[in-house]
C-alpha cells in the first residue's frame, strides 16, 4: 500500500512537468596521437607562462636550456603578434594552411600597397618561424609524435590551429581548396 501511495504521490507530481532532455552535439573524436600532440602543445604553452612567471619573481634569473628558451620566445612571440595575425585573417589576407602554417592569400591591397605587404609578409614568416619552434618541440618530447609519419602531424598542426580560428577565417582543406570557417 506505501508503495502505491508513493507511486502516485510521484507521478502527481511529475503530472504537470516535462523534463527536457540536453542537447547534446557529437564530434568526431580525437586520435590518440592528436590527444598526445594537443596535450604536449598545451604543456609548452602553460610552461613558458609559468617560466615567464617565475623569471619576473626572481628578478630574471631563471636558467633555462637552449631549447626552452627558444621555445618560450617563439611562445611569446606569438601572444604578441596574435592581434595582427587574427587582424590579417579577419581581412583575408592570411590563412590557415593545411600543413599547419599561415599563408598569404591573393588580395587586392597587397598587389597596391608595398609597405603593407611588406608588413604582412614580416608578420607571417615570424609566425610562422615561431610555430616551426613550437611544433618542432612538441615532436622532440613526445614520444608517439616522434615517431608519427610527418604529414599526420602537419594535418594535426592545421586542425589544431583551424580550430582555433575564428569563424570567417579562410582555411585550405586538405585537398587544397580554401574555405571560409562557419560559425562554430
Amino acid at each position: 500500500m506505501k508503495r502505491t501511495v508513493l507511486a502516485f504521490s510521484l507521478l502527481s507530481l511529475l503530472h504537470g512537468c516535462s523534463v527536457k532532455a540536453p542537447d547534446i552535439s557529437v564530434t568526431g573524436e580525437k586520435t590518440a596521437l592528436e590527444s598526445q600532440v594537443l596535450g604536449t602543445f598545451q604543456q609548452i604553452e602553460s610552461d613558458a607562462f609559468v617560466i615567464a612567471s617565475t623569471r619576473e619573481f626572481s628578478g630574471g634569473k631563471t636558467t633555462l636550456s637552449a631549447q626552452k628558451q627558444e621555445v618560450l620566445e617563439a611562445v611569446q612571440n606569438r601572444k604578441f603578434n596574435m592581434d595582427d595575425v587574427d587582424e590579417l585573417k579577419k581581412a583575408r589576407v592570411v590563412g590557415e594552411n593545411n600543413r599547419g602554417f599561415i599563408e598569404i592569400l591573393s588580395n587586392p591591397r597587397l598587389e597596391i600597397d608595398a609597405d603593407y605587404r611588406r608588413v604582412v609578409e614580416q608578420v607571417v614568416a615570424e609566425e610562422n618561424h615561431d610555430r616551426r619552434i613550437i611544433y618542432e618541440r612538441v615532436i622532440a618530447i613526445n614520444q608517439m609524435a616522434s615517431k608519427a609519419d610527418p604529414a599526420q602531424l602537419e594535418t594535426i598542426f592545421a586542425r589544431l590551429n583551424s580550430e582555433n580560428s575564428e569563424p570567417g577565417t579562410m582555411i585550405q582543406d586538405s585537398n587544397g581548396q580554401w574555405i571560409e570557417k562557419q560559425s562554430r
